[in-house]
């Protein structure tokens, strides 16, 4: 029978009525119990109006104390300006909150706002160290780049076997240079600066062995070495700024923190208070109902009886239809093969007409998202995720196959620089070609080509020996330099050039892919110290 054709009739006028019957019993109950309940009614008022805000505000207290204090420590291990100035700014929010709460009413102690107060003016004393912290690395990372680029330079000179004695000798101290980057502690700071001051001592003394053309290039190679030492804004002196900044970092941010666990032990007696006066106030109610419960038992089975009556009509006619409609709904099947949805025609009916209709949307949407969850959004090759998947199971099946397995980890040469010379948008449209050249070079359906990071891409070749990867990837770099971008910031060669690691997984290997992808970086580590734009090949 269609069900267009048949008479709607409203289930929800029939529950409405139900209801209010139900309603009208319990009037006519509370006009009974309102004198006996006035007591009791007063009793609940002054939990209601004291001891149950005091401790929910008191609970809302000590959870925004807890954000805080996690907040400070996001703050204290920020490593960027965009992660400090979020952490402070959401501190700074927390405190007004708090400062914002009614718990003040509550609170014996009169001193809980100028704890506020003193809290919000460590955190700023510990925003503005981060913040010195920050610049201070940010300035230092700026003499690495500027000793690497030192020591290409001092390589020219090494092209000459006369020089060769006073190159070696430099790039030693470019290296125990770069060292006092990864030093945490300021003593030992200072006792490599102090071992090093006789080092460059005696490197100047060995620029007089040099001829006059090349002694005065090795001078100023020398003359910039040395302001890394001794420069107010050097390496060394930067690094003891940062040190020092951050033992008072730590000092400050070791306060903040018992200054947020002081006040948090105060919100928590506040609330202790508050529960037992509420306990004590509860046990008075509860005192005060028991008298009236005899009273009530008899209209309260009455309104039992009553419900019973209605539960027991509506039960074939909602409930049991309800139960259906969340079986189908849970399993995802349809619901037009079940006539029992559609025995009346009410808005249970409407209802699973629409689940059906949303379940075929659902599922459209769901394959759409799964599609892109796998791509990466400028590039249009596969992502991270799917790289990471791809990975264990092509790994898995090699092994269970008995098949060689090959993995090409690549990165663009001086990536960081060809953004500061042309612009992070010039930088997107490189890495998309770079990107198409990749993917159209590995024709293979069986391969996957993916972005692995910021200008790091990955790919994936099944059933290939190592070997042959290696050509692959000697292929890929030429494809690449064919695509002659230009590059003039690049020390290597003047177009955009890729390093890349290749790694392979031989039959009768048990290894994982933590292993090959490990192999692979070490790969790719292997071919920028030899220079860049070149592929290596390490065996496992």
């Amino acid at each position: 029978m269609n069900l267009l054709s048949k008479r709607y009739y409203s289930s929800a006028r029939l529950l409405f009525v139900s209801l209010l019957f139900i309603l009208l019993l319990f009037i006519l109950l509370s006009l009974l119990f309102y004198q006996r309940l006035q007591q009791a009614q007063n009793i609940v008022s002054t939990v209601a109006e004291q001891a149950v805000p005091s401790v929910l505000e008191a609970s809302k207290v000590d959870d925004q104390v807890k954000e805080l204090n996690l907040q400070s420590e996001l703050l204290r291990n920020a490593i960027s300006q965009a992660a400090r100035a979020q952490a402070y700014q959401k501190i700074g929010q927390i405190i007004i909150q708090i400062g914002s709460l009614d718990h003040q009413r509550y609170v014996q102690h009169q001193y809980q706002q100028q704890r506020l107060q003193l809290i919000a003016d460590e955190a700023f004393s510990l925003n503005s160290l981060i913040t010195e912290r920050l610049v201070l690395q940010q300035r230092s990372r700026q003499w690495l780049v500027k000793l690497d680029k030192l020591q290409a330079e001092s390589l020219m000179l090494a092209q000459k076997p006369a020089n060769q004695r006073w190159v070696l000798h430099y790039a030693g101290l470019l290296r125990d240079t770069t060292a006092l980057f990864s030093i945490d502690r300021l003593y030992n700071l200072r006792q490599a600066s102090k071992e090093l001051s006789p080092v460059l001592a005696e490197n100047q003394q060995l620029l007089t062995t040099l001829a006059a053309p090349e002694q005065a290039v090795a001078s100023e190679l020398f003359r910039q070495l040395d302001s890394a030492f001794n420069a107010d804004d050097g390496l060394l002196a930067l690094r003891q700024a940062e040190l020092g900044n951050i033992a008072r970092a730590t000092g400050k941010a070791n306060f903040l923190r018992s200054l947020v666990t002081d006040y948090a032990s105060e919100t928590e007696l506040n609330a202790y208070q508050s529960a037992a006066s509420l306990m004590e106030l509860s046990q008075q109610s509860s005192a005060a109902l028991i008298r009236h419960n005899q009273l009530g038992i008899l209209l309260a089975v009455m309104a039992i009886l009553l419900l019973l009556a209605i539960m027991y009509y509506t039960q074939k006619r909602v409930i049991q239809r309800l139960k259906i409609l969340n079986q189908k709904v849970q399993a995802g099947a349809g619901f037009d093969d079940d006539g029992r949805l559609f025995s009346s025609n009410d808005e249970i009916a409407d209802i699973a007409r629409s689940f059906t209709q949303y379940s075929k949307t659902v599922a459209a949407q769901q394959t759409a998202l799964e599609r892109q969850s796998l791509t990466d959004g400028l590039t249009g090759i596969a992502n991270r995720r799917h790289f990471d998947s791809q990975l264990q199971s092509s790994v898995a099946m090699a092994k269970r196959m008995k098949q060689p397995l090959a993995m090409i980890l690549l990165d663009v040469d001086h990536f960081k620089a060809y953004n500061d010379s042309y612009g992070h948008l010039a930088g997107d449209d490189t890495l998309k070609a770079i990107a198409d050249t990749l993917a159209a070079s590995l024709q293979r359906k069986i391969d996957l080509v993916a972005r692995y990071g910021g200008e790091e891409f990955a790919c994936i070749l099944p059933n290939t020996h190592p070997e042959q990867a290696h050509i692959m990837a000697e292929q890929l770099r030429l494809d690449v330099m064919a695509l002659e971008l230009p590059h003039q910031a690049s020390p290597t060669v003047n177009l955009v050039t890729i390093s890349l690691g290749v790694a392979g997984l031989l039959p009768g290997q048990d290894l994982n892919e933590k292993v090959l992808l490990n192999q692979a970086d070490k790969a790719l580590y292997q071919a920028k110290q030899q220079g860049r734009n070149c592929s290596v090949l390490l065996s496992i």
